[in-house]
């Protein structure tokens, strides 16, 4: 009798194996069978959710099913974060991650944010700031705040779209940096905050160079410095702050997509080909280009790594700040 029954649970346990290989691969094959969702955690026309709308446009392509992009702004990303986990891990709502939500443990600490629960499928685009100043603005380049600042601690302001944002803490890391005093300005609408510094309500600004970009071509704001390592291509006349004598002040942000931990795994490879491949059109690194958006296709496994590293160098920022929620 123990031989039968020991032969019944091999049976079992064989079919239950199959059915798992089948289940895995009929997913992968029928998947994706209905539209996807993508939750942008930031307002339409922001620099995030432009990158996202790039991309997503010839993932949905590729895939065979519209990509809907939702935008749920607020709480430095964490209510579009806490949208996305309440939905099952099917692969049917991609949530974009950028650098801005990094920070948000430091901004509501009371709150249980915990970023393993989500699933790195991979990078879509580094971005780099512009320091700007309004046109009729006397300062000309970075050494001129330093020395307005310190001849008048306190007297010069800037502008961001919100605590813990990357212009904010660019702001904060130049007056780390410099060891000078002025004064942010958050604004609760991005749209508002470049509005005050075009007529001069603000002194300065950190401001992505997707979005400085027209206002700079459309004379409204005036260029001194990027924030990264080299000249951007679409600004190639303006110079880097190391190139000024800041050498040490390099930064760019990221954005990408995950989907809810427990994501099939083939799902999760899928949408990384596809992201990859869209990310390697010609058309699409053009359009990037063009908002001086440096795309780099990724592994999943090598954006996890982009985001442990980049969560501490913006946490460190935010520290020394004691950046906090107004």
């Amino acid at each position: 009798m123990q031989q039968p029954t020991l032969y019944r649970r091999f049976k079992i346990g064989l079919l239950a194996s199959l059915l798992l290989v089948l289940s895995s691969s009929s997913w992968a094959q029928i998947y994706p069978s209905k539209a996807i969702r993508m939750v942008v955690p930031w307002p339409p026309g922001t620099p995030a959710d432009v990158t996202g709308r790039i991309v997503a446009e010839k993932m949905s392509t590729s895939l065979g099913q519209p990509i809907v992009v939702d935008n749920k702004p607020g709480a430095a990303g964490t209510i579009g974060m806490a949208d996305a986990l309440r939905q099952p891990a099917d692969g049917y709502t991609l949530y974009l991650f950028s650098s801005s939500t990094v920070v948000a443990p430091l901004l509501f600490p009371t709150q249980s944010i915990n970023f393993n629960q989500l699933e790195p499928i991979g990078h879509m685009a580094w971005s780099y700031n512009v320091l700007v100043a309004p046109v009729t603005s006397a300062l000309k380049g970075p050494s001129d705040i330093v020395q307005a600042a310190k001849g008048k601690p306190g007297s010069l302001s800037f502008a961001s779209g919100g605590n813990g944002t990357p212009a904010h803490l660019a702001g904060e890391l130049f007056k780390q940096q410099t060891g000078t005093v002025t004064t942010h300005v958050p604004y609760n609408q991005f749209g508002l905050a470049i509005g005050d510094l075009i007529a001069d309500r603000t002194n300065f600004m950190f401001l992505t160079a997707s979005a400085a970009i027209p206002q700079i071509n459309g004379g409204k704001l005036k260029p001194m410095a990027v924030t990264g390592a080299k000249r951007l291509p679409a600004l190639k006349d303006v110079p880097t702050m190391a190139e000024q004598g800041f050498g040490d002040f390099v930064l760019r942000s990221f954005d990408g997509m995950m989907v809810k931990a427990g994501t099939p795994k083939e799902v999760v490879e899928r949408l990384n080909s596809e992201l990859n491949k869209a990310l390697n059109l010609p058309d699409v690194r053009e359009r990037l280009a063009a908002l001086a958006l440096e795309p780099e296709p990724m592994s999943g496994a090598q954006f996890g790594q982009v985001i442990a590293t980049e969560t501490d160098k913006w946490q460190r920022i935010g520290r020394a700040a004691q950046i906090k929620v107004d």
